[in-house]
């Protein structure tokens, strides 16, 4: 299915154009200027910009068959993913301790924290911003993130603390807002997307 929020590119070779490369391909990370390839990642570590990040804007919950989704990218303006595990802990004492307790992960709440600039006219931040006054179901669709090195998790999020536009007046319009999971998502390692 075609993104709608790709950039069209001229033929490669034209000066001054970056073509992105899906995770893997092998390029020159040391390339000068003027190289129409991005590079994929500076010495040992891959570069975020891999990262992809999709909402389903048609508020399907159907995690069974993720491909009848209305997919779009979150890409433009966004400047930051941040994962957290939002674990919940029993911390214990025992006698055979000695004075030292224990701690066992009881739950998570999976959940991404999206931020950066708002665009507006681009899919995806539109179908998020359009949320903001929602309560309930209303709020939750699919979500799914492909980390740079092609390993992905996906499953209905519900979407909090939506924050639309804002900011002082001569900046950008800030844009953010938590993707919660609800329940366990599922993870796709990077060798079954190869």
């Amino acid at each position: 299915m075609a993104d709608e929020n790709t950039i069209p590119t001229s033929a490669a070779g034209t000066a001054g154009n970056v073509v992105p490369q899906p995770a893997g391909t092998p390029t020159n990370s040391n390339s000068p200027a003027g190289d129409d390839t991005a590079p994929t990642n500076i010495g040992k570590f891959l570069l975020n910009w891999q990262n992809k990040i999709e909402i389903a804007t048609d508020g399907l919950t159907n995690v069974d068959d993720i491909t009848k989704a209305k997919w779009a990218r979150l890409a433009a303006g966004i400047n930051n993913l941040t994962p957290a595990e939002n674990d919940t802990t029993a911390n214990d004492e025992y006698y055979d301790g000695e004075g030292f307790g224990t701690s066992d992960v009881t739950s998570k709440r999976y959940q991404f924290t999206v931020a950066g600039h708002r665009v507006y006219g681009d899919a995806a931040q539109d179908y998020i911003a359009s949320k903001m006054l929602e309560i309930g179901d209303n709020l939750k669709t699919l979500m799914r993130v492909t980390f740079a090195d092609g390993s992905q998790v996906y499953g209905i999020v519900t979407l909090t603390n939506i924050v639309p536009a804002g900011g002082q007046p001569g900046a950008k319009q800030t844009f953010s807002f938590v993707a919660v999971f609800n329940g366990k998502p599922k993870f796709v390692p990077a060798s079954a997307n190869k």
